[in-house]
Formats: structure tokens, C-alpha cells, sequence
């Protein structure tokens, strides 16, 4: 019989979805969805609070684990009624919950209720499950207002363990798409307001399109409102598209048809959609965030300023590689983030878990 493993997050995200699917071979797998649409008021919150304590009261004393995706208000109860049954509770780290950037009200830790429950969190969990070890420390850059961010900038003293365990892609599903492709940058991201394009600093890469008018340039994930307000107030030069969100089965196709993948986030964990694109083949541009650095490594070139200058110099140098620098992106994602690494250190972690409570 499968030992019972208690699954809770905010999101139906990919990567939680591919979590969920991977454990369901080991546990029996018990998921609890923290909807945020609905917890968009007091009364909101407090009704949801309410159904996740009954259903922790009837699932947890069959419980052998508990994981949790993010560190937020949603883990503040599954801590809290785990610990007082002794059973262990693992969380996986992703980004938004290691970090604060005030200028961009982006991050937990710049929140002054969700803060202290984060840090509740993160003192009383049983294991930190960092997708990239930069979550839990990283030092101050131009990007992230020169600031250190990770968790220990925000928890001082933290003893919880961590064990870094990154998300894992599946090369079959992102083909390597041709060798010659024409000068097209783009970069994904579903963008739905102000706070989100300066995020993933999109505002500098429209202002360095109109640098290089010869490039075409695309954003895909952009809504219709944003579309609008984005035109009305960054003025986008003609070489540049926005784009509609589109379902995930379109990102390879997409991937196949760009020279360049740019990922100028100011905030940022280990980004899914820049890990896809060199996969199929895309030449990396990016900032030196959390695990943007780690991905594209010796494979691309990191923008060390967030200046419009230095944003079109590291372009113009990606767009004038040949398809050998295709292949090194490729190759370094299939060599550092297989989704296999993921199965393997995830089940792992979870199982040395079980076995300290058991043993």
C-alpha cells in the first residue's frame, strides 16, 4: 500500500501539475488546491482557511508526508497541525517566496502580513526544496535594486535544511527546432499588468527594439488590456508584436521560429519558459537572477546592467550566433535539468523524510 502524501498549492501551474503526476507513481496522493480566486477578500480567505483546516482534521492522521508548493499563507495551518502530529512537512521554493523588491511590490517578504507567515513557514517546516540554490542566498545586483535577496536575507538565523532540487524538463517535448532562423527575439510571459512587465523586464527590451530596427520582436502572453496599456504608454517601435497568451502545446512551434530567447527578469526563480526555449534551440539572453545565470551559463550572455545599452550590445551578440551555440543551449538544459534529476532527487527527499519520522 502507498504511503499517503498530502499535496497542497496555489496554483495549477505546469510544473506543480508535473509534480503532481510524478508522485501519484509513489504516493497516494491527497491534493488540496488553495484557489487564490477565491481568497480575494477577508471573507474569502477566512472560508478558505476554514475548508483547509476541516480537510487537514480528516486527511492527516492517515498522512505519512506533507508538501506544499511556494511558501505562503497557505502553508501557515498545514505546518501548524503537521508539526503537532509530528508528521514531516516538505516545501518547495519557486521565486516569489524568496525575495522582496519594493519598487515592484514583488515578493512575500515586501508584504507586512504575508511576511511573518512566510517566515513561520520557513522556521517550522521540516525541509526547503529550493528549485535553484540562489533562492535560499543571492547577492546584491544592479537588477534587484542592489539589494541581497533568498530567503536568509529575509529569515535571519534560519536552521531549516534545504536540498536544492530543480525542475526538469522533457526533451521530446521541446524538439530542437531548426539551425537557421531569422533575426526574430522574443521572450513568454503571461503579462497582465504593469507590475508583471517590469518583473520580467519587458519595458527594456521594447526599449531596446527600437535600437535594432532590422529585428523583429515579439512578446507572447500579453492580454488584450495589457496590449493596450502598453501602447498607449512605452510607445513600441514597429518591429515589435504583442501577442495573446497562447496554450503551452504552441511554445515549441514558437521556440522553432526564434533566434533569440531574452529573460531580462528582475524577478525571477529558475525560469520555465527560458529552460523550454533553449531547449529548441534558442540563443539565451538574460539578467543575473536567481537561476537565470545557472540555465544559460556558457550557453548565452548575461546582461549585467539593467541599461538599455547593455541590453542591445548582449543582443546583437546573440543574434550573430550560428547554429553550434543552438546546440550548446540545448545541450546544457538536457545536461543540468532532465526531468528524470527531478523524479529522482524529488522522491528522494521526500522518502529520507519519511523514513527520520519512521526510524
Amino acid at each position: 500500500m502507498k504511503p499517503r502524501l498530502l499535496f497542497i498549492y496555489l496554483h495549477p501551474s505546469p510544473f506543480v501539475l508535473d509534480d503532481l503526476a510524478v508522485l501519484e507513481a509513489h504516493y497516494e496522493v491527497h491534493p488540496f488546491h488553495f484557489d487564490v480566486q477565491r481568497v480575494r477578500t477577508p471573507g474569502g480567505m477566512l472560508r478558505m482557511l476554514r475548508a483547509q483546516r476541516t480537510w487537514l482534521r480528516r486527511e492527516l492522521p492517515e498522512a505519512a508526508l506533507v508538501l506544499g508548493w511556494f511558501v505562503d499563507y497557505h502553508m501557515v495551518l498545514p505546518v501548524r497541525m503537521a508539526r503537532r502530529r509530528k508528521i514531516p512537512v516538505a516545501v518547495v521554493l519557486g521565486g516569489f517566496d524568496s525575495r522582496c523588491l519594493p519598487e515592484l511590490s514583488d515578493g512575500v517578504f515586501c508584504s507586512r502580513w504575508r511576511a511573518p507567515l512566510a517566515r513561520y513557514v520557513y522556521r517550522n517546516a521540516s525541509l526547503l526544496l529550493p528549485v535553484v540554490a540562489s533562492l535560499m542566498e543571492m547577492p546584491a545586483t544592479p537588477w534587484t535594486g542592489n539589494r541581497p535577496q533568498g530567503v536568509r536575507a529575509w529569515v535571519p538565523g534560519l536552521s531549516t535544511p534545504f536540498r536544492v532540487v530543480p525542475t526538469g524538463y522533457d526533451p521530446e517535448q521541446w524538439p530542437p527546432g531548426p539551425a537557421e532562423r531569422p533575426p526574430v527575439v522574443r521572450t513568454v510571459a503571461f503579462v497582465g499588468s504593469e507590475r508583471v512587465l517590469h518583473c520580467k523586464g519587458i519595458d527594456l527590451l521594447l526599449a531596446a527594439a527600437a535600437h535594432l530596427p532590422e529585428v523583429q520582436f515579439e512578446v507572447v502572453g500579453v492580454t488584450p488590456e495589457m496590449q493596450r496599456i502598453v501602447r498607449e504608454r512605452y510607445a513600441p517601435s514597429p518591429n515589435v508584436r504583442l501577442r495573446e497568451p497562447v496554450p503551452r502545446t504552441a511554445l515549441p512551434a514558437i521556440y522553432g521560429e526564434t533566434s533569440v530567447y531574452a529573460q531580462l527578469s528582475r524577478a525571477e526563480g529558475l525560469p520555465n519558459a527560458l529552460c523550454e526555449a533553449m531547449l529548441c534551440g534558442c540563443v539565451p539572453v538574460g539578467s543575473p537572477v536567481f537561476g537565470i545565470p545557472e540555465a544559460i551559463g556558457d550557453a548565452g550572455f548575461i546582461v549585467e546592467r539593467p541599461e538599455v545599452g547593455a541590453v542591445v550590445d548582449a543582443l546583437r551578440r546573440a543574434l550573430q550566433c550560428d547554429a553550434r551555440w543552438r546546440t550548446r543551449a540545448r545541450a546544457r538544459i538536457l545536461q543540468l535539468y532532465p526531468k528524470a534529476r527531478r523524479i529522482r532527487e524529488l522522491i528522494a527527499s521526500l522518502e529520507a523524510l519519511r523514513q527520520i519520522r519512521n526510524g
